[in-house]
């Protein structure tokens, strides 16, 4: 009884194995990982994955652009013109509006200028004589221009 339990038996001799093996491989991990080799490959591993990166994405723009199909740079290039000419949109809009502000100003003072004149002229003259012969004088240049678009049709 005394030799059964010395020797082991077979699974307890593998799995003694097993973490014997994990321990030698868990010190070898931590040696190669805290040495300054592993952090220099590894930053050259780093720059090297960027590096094809940036190749990779240049022939892609090359190939889109030899198919003649809008890649990324046409887009941003387009949306950058784009936000321009709303600009500049913009502007004139904004000038417009001033330009009509400015306009309607004028045209109320103007009116205000002819209500004015009228209320001067009706009390000076009386009974507003000058109103009837303006549409007079509309009417008959209304009728000789109809004549004259007549005579020259024919």
């Amino acid at each position: 009884m005394a030799q059964e339990r010395e020797d082991p038996q077979p699974g307890e001799q593998v799995a003694l194995l097993y973490e014997q093996a994990e321990a030698r491989a868990a010190d070898a991990g931590e040696n190669l990982v805290g040495s300054k080799g592993f952090a220099s490959v590894l930053g050259q591993m780093a720059e090297n994955a960027a590096a094809l990166t940036k190749l990779g994405t240049g022939a892609m723009d090359l190939v889109i652009r030899n198919l003649r199909v809008a890649g990324r740079r046409d887009v941003v290039r387009l949306g950058r013109q784009l936000a321009r000419n709303e600009d500049k949109l913009e502007r004139v809009l904004q000038e417009l509006e001033e330009v009509r502000d400015e306009l309607g100003r004028e045209r109320s003072r103007s009116s205000s200028a002819r209500e004015g004149a009228r209320a001067n002229g009706a009390s000076s003259r009386g009974s507003g004589q000058s109103g009837g012969s303006a549409s007079r004088r509309s009417s008959s240049t209304k009728r000789s221009g109809a004549k004259q678009r007549d005579s020259s049709s024919s």
